[in-house]
């Protein structure tokens, strides 16, 4: 079964973790290895929504986690801001709701209530796109050449699953499990109906299993901030299919 690291220090040593920037494709993995009781830890490294990281500068990669094996997932920089807006709006910071006003004040306090707009918050400094890009770039750079970890994209995995899945495993060294039988396990219903079931009151922008879409911030932000994210995207070297 799969764990988060709040409160876990030290990480494990054997490989089994994952790391990945908010609404990177996170949730979908998690699904697919719980559905068959594999144990991986998942963590934001640092750049979670709690409120004691949500809004504030990519900080570095922390350096528990700089030398371990581990596996790095990582989406297109738009579509994870997107998805990261109807995250905190909607969800983690939705106006009237218990952790709304336990999160709002410490927020306001620092300077770092995400804006309610979609366009704001997706060109936000340390809310947006730039904050998922430094964390992508540094960890990408800091990854190359090691053969002790492995890379996947949210977009490699989404065309072609059962292939992505496959890779995970055998670097989680997992058998018995086919990446076939993860790809069946989590397909976007299934996990539909199981948020479905576990929160019958959220509403539709506020469920954690959205879209799941490639590119679909298209439908969601004007023409001048797709142009602008992009421009933002180039400055770290990643292109707009990125």
């Amino acid at each position: 079964m799969t764990k988060n690291d709040l409160g876990r220090d030290p990480y494990r040593t054997d490989g089994r973790v994952l790391v990945s920037y908010p609404k990177s494709g996170r949730t979908w993995i998690q699904f697919a290895l719980a559905a068959y009781d594999i144990d991986v830890t998942v963590t934001h490294a640092g750049c979670s929504t709690n409120w004691r990281e949500i809004g504030r500068p990519f900080g570095g990669i922390k350096p528990e986690l700089a030398s371990l094996p581990l596996v790095f997932l990582h989406r297109n920089p738009i579509d994870t801001a997107v998805s990261m807006y109807h995250q905190v709006t909607y969800r983690d910071l939705r106006a009237g709701s218990r952790r709304f006003y336990r999160m709002a004040l410490p927020l306001f306090l620092r300077g770092s209530l995400p804006p309610r707009d979609i366009d704001n918050f997706v060109l936000h400094p340390t809310h947006g796109i730039e904050k998922i890009c430094r964390f992508n770039r540094a960890w990408l750079d800091h990854l190359t050449g090691r053969a002790d970890c492995l890379i996947l994209t949210y977009e490699s995995m989404r065309a072609a699953p059962e292939t992505g899945f496959q890779k995970l495993l055998d670097f989680f060294r997992v058998e018995g499990v086919a990446g076939a039988d993860l790809a069946r396990a989590s397909d976007f219903e299934t996990m539909r109906k199981a948020e479905q079931r576990r929160r019958p009151d959220a509403t539709v922008k506020g469920v954690k299993v959205r879209k799941g879409k490639v590119q679909g911030y298209v439908e969601e932000l004007t023409p001048e901030t797709i142009a602008e994210c992009r421009k933002i995207m180039a400055r770290f070297n990643f292109g707009s299919e990125s």
